[in-house]
């Protein structure tokens, strides 16, 4: 993988059509650095098919200007706007499955317009995998974000919130703002309700937020893991967390207060008037789904796993395409 900065004349362009990353920051020192499975066995792939690759600093003229040519060009984190198709990737919710989509990761990408038709999927397979994947994330307490282990279990909730940093996005992608989703599950019950902030949430807003929860008695703040929260809790509420869809691994039911590509799983509150009568039906409404064939159809079907035997093949089929 050869990496291009700042080019003086036209000749130090790639001259035959290649695979190009275009990331930023922390992204682009990892790719360079070959810390990713994902992006390392797209290369070595790509080479042979005799096809170079490249990296670039993206959001640059030098970026911009590839984007011109007929390459295949993947986009990890930055989102530009463009006519051209490109590929757009990113670790999904889960580690170990990526995301490789034409129109964007997490809500941007096309899952969140497909249907789930659980009748397609292998009920076996699913089955397996489903039991792989939650097993070894339970049973060793494994989330996006490390966790803390806990040797007691918690006290019974009727709900646990889960925060994200989300509310200042330029462009807004929640339903419901964090403090009118607190004080309206916290309102619902007299029972517990566990609120635990993101771990990159800033000062001003774990000021804000910590502040609203001690209006309610019932809300308890905890720094436990995501896990062991969602175990104690009937319901999970947050906009589009990854550990919302996390919680899917536990058959929990769950609602979603902003846009989200696994929005298929959950009951969607666009108000707080959608969102108590979501508190009130949501084990009913989602009792009967099929999480196993769920998980199995997002991460399996529509995610890449580069630790599989199938990775390359299946990425090279989405990326060729794009080689002008």
């Amino acid at each position: 993988m050869q990496h291009l900065s700042k080019p003086t004349e036209p000749s130090a362009l790639p001259q035959s059509p290649s695979v190009i990353f275009h990331a930023k920051d922390s992204w682009l020192s990892s790719i360079r650095d070959e810390k990713f499975d994902f992006t390392r066995k797209i290369a070595n792939h790509a080479q042979s098919q005799g096809v170079l690759t490249y990296t670039v600093e993206a959001a640059t003229a030098l970026s911009t200007t590839l984007l011109d040519q007929n390459h295949a060009h993947i986009f990890i984190g930055h989102r530009p706007e463009t006519s051209r198709p490109i590929l757009h990737a990113m670790p999904s919710y889960i580690w170990g499955f990526w995301y490789l989509d034409p129109m964007g990761v997490n809500w941007h990408a096309s899952l969140a317009t497909k249907p789930f038709l659980p009748e397609d999927i292998d009920a076996t397979a699913a089955t397996y995998f489903f039991n792989g994947v939650s097993g070894h994330m339970l049973r060793h307490n494994v989330s996006k974000f490390a966790q803390p282990n806990s040797e007691t279990e918690l006290p019974s909730a009727h709900a646990v919130l889960f925060l994200q940093e989300i509310d200042s996005y330029a462009t807004p992608v929640h339903h419901i703002d964090t403090q009118k989703m607190i004080a309206t599950v916290a309102k619902s019950t007299e029972r517990r309700v566990y609120v635990k902030l993101h771990p990159a949430q800033s000062e001003v807003f774990r000021n804000r937020y910590t502040s609203i929860c001690k209006r309610f008695p019932n809300v308890h703040i905890s720094d436990q893991s995501i896990h062991a929260l969602t175990k104690a809790s009937d319901i999970v509420v947050t906009q589009n967390s990854a550990a919302g869809f996390e919680a899917l691994l536990q058959k929990k039911p769950v609602i979603t207060c902003a846009r989200t590509d696994y929005h298929h799983a959950t009951l969607v509150a666009h108000t707080p008037q959608e969102l108590r009568k979501a508190l009130r039906t949501a084990q009913a409404t989602l009792a009967g789904f099929d999480y196993a064939k769920y998980l199995y159809w997002f991460l399996s079907e529509h995610m890449l796993e580069p630790q599989q035997d199938t990775f390359e093949t299946r990425a090279w089929q989405r990326i060729s395409p794009l080689l002008g």
